[in-house]
């Protein structure tokens, strides 16, 4: 069997891993994928039986940037494809720091820790694989992946590792139309670095004071739902922000216009709460 017979194999196998009843698919429609239209809730479909990623366990999700459809998974959902494939054989990772000695072979890494460990380096994986001599390996350095946001501000290492990790099984396992929360959150602040640089790590910035809010009778319920789901979580805030943002550029609103969150349809206020409790979760 050639190599693309076995690809087709192996996809083949895993579209009969899940599947979905026409009553599962418009649930679907009303809660994880209410803003896709229907070739876009194909595609997400046909995207999830082929990975056997279930929406309703919140191993993926749809979400719209600028209007283009995005299809997003999680590190672990990366490392389930690979868990369900015959030729996976293992995942080695760690986070390298300053003084660490660092140093790549063709079968693995040699690493060993400081005795005073710095400031992070980067983070590698290396995705193992039966049929392969070698492992696929990957290095992400922390200056070039860093966000900038506070759950990257505050857990560094655990991020880095993220970014190294789907990377690796992403290339291990030819993973396409999927992307993961830390590479729409790089790409999302990319396009804003022209207007607010991204701030060094451990620089704090105004967005991380919260926001005291005195007036909590004058809110509207949407309101209060929305403040009691976000609390001070800043990213959680800008993603808010964006999604209004969307709103108003897909309804064409007067650019003067401001959109609130009771301007919504039901249905886009769904979609807004289902985007905070997912981003929440994955934080």
């Amino acid at each position: 069997m050639n190599a693309q017979n076995k690809v087709v194999d192996i996809e083949s196998k895993n579209k009969e891993l899940i599947s979905f009843s026409q009553k599962e698919v418009e649930t679907i429609k009303r809660t994880v994928a209410s803003d896709a239209n229907t070739d876009e809730l194909r595609m997400f479909l046909h995207i999830a039986k082929t990975y056997g990623l279930d929406p309703f366990n919140k191993e993926i999700f749809f979400w719209k940037i600028k209007g283009k459809p995005t299809i997003m998974t999680s590190r672990d959902g990366y490392l389930k494809i690979a868990d369900r494939h015959q030729e996976y054989n293992g995942l080695v990772s760690d986070v390298v720091r300053e003084n660490d000695s660092f140093r790549r072979k063709a079968q693995g890494i040699d690493h060993e820790y400081g005795t005073k460990r710095g400031d992070i380096i980067g983070a590698y994986a290396l995705v193992y694989r039966k049929d392969r001599e070698y492992p696929v390996y990957v290095f992400a350095p922390f200056k070039e992946y860093f966000a900038g946001t506070r759950v990257w501000s505050q857990y560094p290492s655990a991020m880095i590792l993220k970014v190294a990790e789907s990377m690796a099984l992403k290339r291990a396992f030819t993973v396409s139309g999927l992307v993961t929360a830390e590479e729409m959150d790089v790409q999302r602040l990319n396009e804003k670095d022209t207007e607010t640089p991204r701030q060094p790590y451990g620089k704090k910035t105004n967005e991380d004071i919260p926001i005291d809010v005195d007036i909590e009778a004058e809110l509207t319920d949407r309101e209060k739902e929305i403040k009691k789901l976000i609390g001070s979580n800043k990213d959680l805030r800008k993603d808010l922000y964006s999604y209004l943002k969307e709103i108003k550029e897909k309804e064409k609103l007067d650019k003067d216009k401001n959109i609130s969150i009771d301007d919504l349809s039901d249905s886009q206020y769904k979609q807004l709460k289902n985007i905070l409790k997912t981003f929440k979760k994955m934080a």
